[in-house]
């Protein structure tokens, strides 16, 4: 019982995850590139290079999640995603007196699901694109060790108490070969923040002059340190086509300029989405989709710029 409550954040937390990296990956690529990363402060003890080989992987950029801060950062590889999926799992693999025993004990009674390849990770996904997400205990940890920091963790809700979150997103590119976003965290990391409930909106803000579609509830607030692109995402009840007409009247009284181009090639591709600028030199893209429950709205504002 202990195993799957400790899991089921963990499965919670792959499954944000991977829709931020999504999201993130709407803001300019090359603007993103230029962060002064050299500048960030307390980057601690960052999530390891693939292979251990800096060449590859972008130094770390600061991000903050529903308040919450995490490092990101993105590499490249000729290698295929499995290759680039087994080494972060064995890297990151639970390891200590009796967690081995406890994983194998685990697994066989059907508590610890076949995608977890250790007690303290969380995999999904395929050989084209998908991520695993894991605690890093620091030292070899004992069971009575582990039982101590799950109880914090139940007491104060910081998953700090228990690890440090490491986690890698991949996907297979054209050529065969991988690119990559890694995120970790360092001591401190509050679950209910990154992972709101109730119907509450997430921490952080709407982006300044984009008005929210009516009856959403924030989920998502993104953005990242030293650099303009934002990212905010909100469900709801609602139709893409209603949100459409909401955001393509509203946009337009406030001083926005529609970029119709966009637009039409939005419309072709079977797609709502829409583009704007303002004389203030902004930029924002507007994803409209059905959520994932197939009748709910999600709306993902992207600030480019």
């Amino acid at each position: 019982m202990r195993a799957r409550k400790y899991l089921r954040p963990m499965l919670r937390l792959s499954a944000f995850l991977a829709v931020s990296a999504a999201a993130l990956g709407y803001l300019d690529y090359r603007a993103a590139r230029a962060s002064v990363v050299d500048h960030l402060l307390g980057i601690g003890s960052r999530m390891a290079p693939y292979l251990d080989d800096g060449r590859a992987t972008e130094p770390p950029r600061q991000l903050r999640i529903n308040g919450v801060h995490m490092y990101v950062a993105t590499g490249h590889t000729d290698h295929p995603p499995g290759f680039v999926r087994k080494w972060y799992a064995d890297r990151y693999a639970a390891k200590g007196d009796g967690l081995d025993d406890l994983t194998q004990q685990l697994r066989a009674r059907g508590a610890l699901p076949p995608s977890a390849p250790s007690l303290n990770q969380m995999a999904f996904g395929n050989d084209s694109k998908g991520g695993v997400a894991a605690l890093d205990y620091g030292d070899k940890l004992t069971l009575a060790g582990l039982k101590e920091r799950m109880k914090r963790f139940t007491d104060a809700g910081d998953l700090g108490a228990i690890g440090r979150l490491r986690y890698v997103y991949y996907e297979k590119t054209a050529k065969g070969g991988t690119r990559f976003l890694t995120a970790w965290t360092d001591e401190k990391f509050q679950l209910a923040h990154l992972l709101p409930t109730d119907n509450k909106d997430a921490e952080g803000a709407d982006l300044e002059g984009v008005p929210r579609f009516p009856g959403t509830v924030r989920v998502l607030s993104a953005e990242e340190r030293g650099m303009p692109q934002r990212v905010v995402v909100y469900d709801g009840a609602g139709s893409p086509e209603t949100a459409e007409l909401f955001y393509r009247a509203r946009m337009t009284t406030l001083g926005w300029f529609e970029d119709d181009t966009f637009a039409a090639l939005a419309k072709r591709q079977n797609k709502h989405a829409l583009k704007f600028s303002n004389r203030d030199g902004h930029e924002v893209v507007i994803d409209l989709s059905t959520a994932t429950d197939g009748r709910d709205l999600t709306v993902c504002v992207i600030q480019t710029r």
